[in-house]
């Protein structure tokens, strides 16, 4: 059976680990864990542990950690969907299938065509968490705030500088993903709107040398293009470690 495993930013191994709020919720209420229970904790940074539930208490329990490793967080072969904004749900949808996939950064992307609507980025945050504890990663996704495609292009440039770009495309020469080598290079895929990317907005793709990538011969969704692109991105990248 495996050990539960709960997020906790803040792991102290001298004077006793604090879990509280959602992670306390779910230990007590959903799994009714015990004192003297093996738990293991991270941080979403690489910190991974094992600790024994010594106090439960009204509104939190307190852990003894045992044994603590760190892991190193990967540099190279980084995986960033920079996708347009979703509506509601849909958009939570692709943080958490992203989030499961392994994928290092999720930038939601405003353009042209985009629907303008806010997104609750706490809320964003914890179905991230909820969703690493799942897949049993040890690193959180950054989530960023959304942002315009032009800055977005520059951001992304800057933070990975030796990426592969690339972008989904209809077109009749962009080539499927699967026939791509993407190498040990980082890679940022962009996915547009539903309405589609403008010519203006493929331009300025085309003018960083992103690369067209056709997923399927039908028209997906905005999650369902994101979450297919971390698929076949994540599968080739983990079958080559």
């Amino acid at each position: 059976m495996r050990t539960a495993r709960f997020f906790c930013d803040t792991i102290n191994q001298n004077t006793g680990t604090i879990l509280t709020d959602a992670q306390f919720r779910h230990l007590t209420k959903v799994l009714r864990l015990k004192i003297g229970d093996s738990v293991e904790l991270f941080d979403g940074n690489g910190t991974l542990v094992q600790a024994i539930i010594e106090k439960i208490e009204k509104s939190q329990a307190v852990l003894t950690v045992k044994t603590i490793k760190n892991y190193p967080k990967p540099t190279q072969q980084r995986i960033i969907i920079a996708s347009s904004i979703a509506k509601g749900e849909r958009f939570e949808l692709l943080v958490a299938k992203c989030t499961e996939l392994g994928i290092d950064r999720i930038v939601p992307v405003i353009f042209e065509r985009t629907v303008k609507q806010s997104l609750q980025q706490h809320r964003l945050q914890t179905i991230a968490v909820e969703s690493t504890k799942q897949c049993q990663r040890l690193f959180l996704p950054i989530i960023d705030l959304p942002i315009a495609l032009p800055e977005a292009i520059k951001k992304l440039q800057s933070d990975y500088p030796a990426a592969k770009i690339i972008f989904g495309s209809l077109t009749e020469n962009a080539e499927s993903i699967i026939n791509l080598d993407f190498g040990s290079n980082d890679t940022i895929a962009f996915i547009g709107p539903e309405g589609g990317i403008t010519e203006t907005e493929e331009n300025m793709l085309r003018k960083i040398n992103a690369q067209p990538l056709k997923l399927t011969d039908t028209i997906l969704r905005i999650e369902t293009a994101a979450i297919t692109f971390a698929s076949v991105l994540a599968a080739r990248r983990d079958s080559r470690k």
